[in-house]
Parts: C-alpha cells; sequence; structure tokens
C-alpha cells in the first residue's frame, strides 16, 4: 500500500469512527480498535477500548467534517493522522495513532482537543 493509499484507508477509518451512526452494523467498527486502545476526549474524559465501543454502539448522529487530514508515517506499520474536524461552531484538533497488526489497521490511541474560541 502506497502512503497516498494509506491516508485515503485510514482517513476513510477515522470518518467511520466519527461517524457510527451510519453504519448498517455497528459491530463491524469494534475490529478497528486495538485491545489497549485510549482516547483522550475533548471533554476531558479519558476512555479506555470498553468504554469508546459502548459510545460508538449508542451514539446518536453527529454533523460534523473532517479537514486537513495528514498522515505521518512513525514507522512501516504505525500511522500517526492529525485533522481538524467542525461542527456547528466549534473545531476540534485530533490526532490518532495506528498500527498495523496481522494484516489490519487498528486504532491504538486519540485525542480530540477543542479549539477556544477567540473574543471578536
Amino acid at each position: 500500500m502506497t502512503t497516498q493509499q494509506l491516508q485515503e484507508h485510514l482517513f476513510r477509518q477515522e470518518e467511520r469512527l466519527l461517524h457510527p451512526d451510519r453504519e448498517a452494523d455497528r459491530t463491524a467498527l469494534l475490529p478497528l480498535l486495538a485491545d489497549e486502545f485510549k482516547e483522550f476526549g475533548c471533554s476531558g474524559r479519558i476512555f479506555n477500548r470498553e468504554q469508546a465501543i459502548d459510545v460508538l454502539l449508542h451514539s446518536t448522529v453527529r454533523h460534523a467534517e473532517i479537514v486537513y487530514f495528514q498522515l505521518t508515517l512513525l514507522a512501516p506499520d504505525v500511522a500517526l493522522v492529525n485533522y481538524h474536524t467542525t461542527m456547528l461552531l466549534t473545531t476540534t484538533l485530533r490526532s490518532s495513532i495506528w498500527v498495523q497488526r496481522r494484516g489490519c489497521w487498528q486504532i491504538l490511541f486519540h485525542q480530540g482537543t477543542v479549539v477556544p474560541k477567540l473574543p471578536l
């Protein structure tokens, strides 16, 4: 897989995780999360794999868009992706570390940081 193909693949996986409501079978998302997955949410909460799965399975529609998506290869089987999401008037900076295991890419770590609104 070329770097461009990997970037497109991980973009699609991040889209799936950002919009789990679009999945016909949400349980198909579960293999995307590594066993030791951890998330530092934009709310300040820390989620483990089980907690993140619960959110994925019970989330509602989220009107968000991914922009400025970029990939950095840290090793042949480790990738860092950074991007912004926009929801209504909120922008969140997001980073994920993906690892390739047994031929499949899984998200190991994710962090979201809300961009503070600047006064006018």
